[in-house]
């Protein structure tokens, strides 16, 4: 529809809306229809998504003020060519840091784990707390390059200073036999889900330890809820978080 359809478009429609409502019930109607464009377009803006324009700008702005590279949706060939990996993006800094403390343990006591770290944003976002230690397993070199260099960049404030980068496909990753974290921000398809599950349960055999879950994004939920060895803890449209114990 050509500028010049549209305007008349709305003439038409602007003396329809005078015959049948008058001068201000005209003005009412216009006013209402205006609040919900801006209600929807604050919906839009609100709902967190990797090309929403406002977390895009959120995202710029963290690697502006902490010096690093993390912002950006990435799809890299050596790995994203396997459907079962998901692409990158980064995880948002005011809902991660939401999901983190809706779990009441002694960080001191429990190593942080990300699988499917890309740049490292979580670890980073993880420092702030006093984690025993934290780890970030990634599969493509390159992700974990830039990984290592914002962990030398960062200006943030780092209450955890160990901090671990494995490059390893995740069903390879052996976790650590102690009290644990566990994020995952939607890295894989079902199947590798499903066998990364089974390691940590087979961890869990192992050495018994309480274990937590953060899932952002939970689009295989289905499959931590039948797992049979998770609790569900807590959950939001946005996020699910499961208890492990082995005790």
């Amino acid at each position: 529809m050509s500028l010049n359809e549209l305007g008349i478009k709305w003439k038409l429609a602007t003396l329809d809306s005078l015959r049948k409502r008058g001068g201000i019930g005209t003005a009412k109607h216009a006013l209402a229809h205006c609040k919900f464009l801006l209600f929807h377009q604050w919906e839009l803006y609100s709902r967190w998504s990797p090309w929403n324009p406002w977390y895009c700008w959120l995202d710029r702005h963290f690697d502006r003020r902490f010096a690093v590279d993390t912002a950006g949706v990435l799809i890299l060939p050596e790995i994203h060519s396997d459907p079962r990996f998901n692409g990158y993006s980064p995880t948002p800094h005011a809902l991660f840091s939401r999901l983190l403390h809706q779990i009441d343990v002694d960080y001191s006591k429990f190593t942080f784990i990300d699988f499917g770290c890309g740049k490292g944003k979580a670890l980073l976002l993880a420092s702030e707390l006093p984690f025993k230690q934290i780890v970030g397993v990634e599969l493509s070199s390159v992700l974990i390059g830039i990984a290592e260099h914002n962990l030398k960049t960062y200006r943030g404030t780092r209450r955890c200073k160990t901090v671990q980068l494995v490059l390893s496909d995740a069903r390879d990753f052996h976790l650590p036999e102690e009290h644990s974290v566990c994020y995952f921000w939607d890295p894989f398809e079902a199947e590798l889900m499903q066998t990364v599950l089974q390691n940590i349960r087979n961890s869990l055999a192992v050495a018994p330890r309480d274990i937590y879950i953060l899932y952002f994004m939970p689009v295989h939920r289905r499959l931590f809820d039948e797992a049979g060895f998770l609790t569900l803890v807590k959950q939001a449209s946005w996020y699910c978080i499961y208890k492990a114990s082995g005790r």
